[in-house]
C-alpha cells in the first residue's frame, strides 16, 4: 500500500475498500500520517511536518520527557480518522478536508551527554523543514526544546513567542549551564529576531525569582498568570496578544492543571484548562503568521492512562487544524 497523509501506514489488507486502519495497527507516527525516512528526502508540498526531540538532559528535577515524543505519537493514533476530515461541533467547522498534507519526520538524534550536539541537530532539522515550506511542529523533550527551534527561525523578522507555562523560564543559569528547561524564554529573548513575548498561565513556585520577573517585564514580555486570565476573561487576554509579523507558540504541558495533565516533571496546581489553551491558540493563529509550534515536558513515566499524552496530542491536532484551515482559505472566522 502506498504511504500518504490520506492513507494508513499499514501495508497489508485483503479487505479492499473496507480498510479499517485501527489506531493500534501500524507504526505510531503522529495520527498515523505519512512517514519521512530522512529529512534529506523531505520534498516541498507539505503543510505541516512533525519532529520529535527526545531530550531531557535539561531537566532540573524529574526526568522522563525524553519519552514524550513516543508517548504523544502513540496517543495521537486515536485521531487517525481525522486525516480524512475532522468535524469540530463546537465551531461548526470541518478541518483537514482540503487535501492538507502532514508528514512525520521522526526524531532528532540526541547525544547521551551534554546538549551542544543535540541542539545543533535539532536546529538543523527545523531548518530543513522550513526550507521545504512546511511549518515545524516539534514534540519535546523538556522545555529547553524551544531554544534550538527558535534559533532556527532567524530568517523571520519580528517573531513574537506565545508561551503557555506554569513557569517564567527566565532563569539565567544553573552554575555554568545556561540552556536548561528553566531558561528557554531568557535565551530566546537574546535572539535578534525575537521582538515580543506573551507568557500565559504562570503560577506557583519556580526557579525564576523577582529579579527574573522584573527583567522579563523590562524586556517587554506580557505576563499573564492563570488567576489573572480568569479575572480578566478570555476576550481581554486575547486583546493583549502583541502585534507582530510572525508568531511562535510553545506549550509546556505543565501550563495546564495537573488534574488534567499529571504526566510532567514539574506539575503545579491551579493551571489552565484545555478549553482556555484551545481558544488562545486559535486566537494566535487567527491574528498572524505562525511559523512554528512546540509541545514540551510530557513525561509518560508519571502519566495516568496516557492522559497527558492524549491532551498534548489533542493540542497539537488543534493547532494543525487551525493552521491548515487558515493556510487553505487565507483566514479564520
Amino acid at each position: 500500500m502506498e504511504f500518504g497523509s490520506r492513507n494508513a501506514n499499514v501495508n497489508f489488507s485483503t479487505n479492499g475498500d473496507n480498510f479499517f486502519n485501527l489506531p493500534f495497527t501500524g507504526i505510531a507516527s503522529f495520527m498515523k500520517t505519512e512517514i519521512c525516512p530522512s529529512l534529506d528526502a523531505l520534498e516541498p508540498g507539505y503543510d505541516v511536518a512533525i519532529l520529535g526531540f527526545p531530550f531531557d538532559v535539561g531537566a532540573s528535577a524529574r526526568s522522563g520527557a525524553r519519552f514524550g515524543p513516543r508517548g504523544v505519537r502513540d496517543a495521537s493514533t486515536v485521531y487517525c480518522d481525522g486525516l480524512y476530515g475532522l468535524y469540530d461541533p463546537v465551531r461548526n467547522v470541518e478541518y483537514l478536508d482540503q487535501g492538507e498534507r502532514i508528514i512525520d519526520c521522526g526524531d532528532v538524534d540526541v547525544s547521551p551527554c551534554g546538549f551542544e550536539q543535540s541542539f545543533e541537530n535539532c536546529e538543523a532539522a527545523v531548518r530543513c523543514i522550513i526550507d521545504s515550506g512546511a511549518v515545524p511542529v516539534v514534540i519535546g523533550g523538556d522545555h529547553s526544546t524551544t531554544i534550538p527551534v527558535v534559533r532556527a527561525l532567524d530568517r523571520y523578522d519580528d517573531v513574537c513567542i506565545v508561551q503557555f507555562d506554569a513557569h517564567l523560564d527566565w532563569t539565567d543559569s544553573y552554575g555554568e549551564f545556561t540552556c536548561s528547561h528553566s531558561s528557554p524564554m531568557r535565551r530566546s529573548s537574546e535572539l535578534a529576531h525575537v521582538g515580543r513575548m506573551m507568557q500565559i498561565g504562570l503560577r506557583g513556585l519556580g526557579s525564576s525569582g523577582p529579579a527574573d520577573f522584573a527583567e522579563a517585564r523590562a524586556w517587554g514580555s506580557t505576563i499573564v498568570s492563570a488567576p489573572e486570565l480568569r479575572r480578566e476573561g478570555m476576550e481581554a487576554i486575547i486583546a493583549r496578544i502583541p502585534d507582530a509579523e510572525h508568531y511562535y507558540i510553545t506549550v509546556d504541558i505543565d501550563g495546564l492543571d495537573p488534574s488534567l495533565c499529571p504526566g510532567t516533571g514539574s506539575p503545579q496546581p491551579g493551571g489552565l484548562l484545555y478549553e482556555e489553551v484551545n481558544d488562545l491558540v486559535y486566537a494566535v493563529v487567527k491574528k498572524g503568521d505562525v511559523v512554528g509550534f512546540d509541545v514540551s515536558e510530557v513525561a509518560p513515566p508519571y502519566d495516568h492512562a496516557d492522559q497527558t499524552s492524549l491532551y498534548a496530542a489533542q493540542i497539537i491536532l488543534d493547532f494543525i487544524c487551525f493552521y491548515t484551515k487558515k493556510r487553505s482559505q487565507g483566514y479564520l472566522e
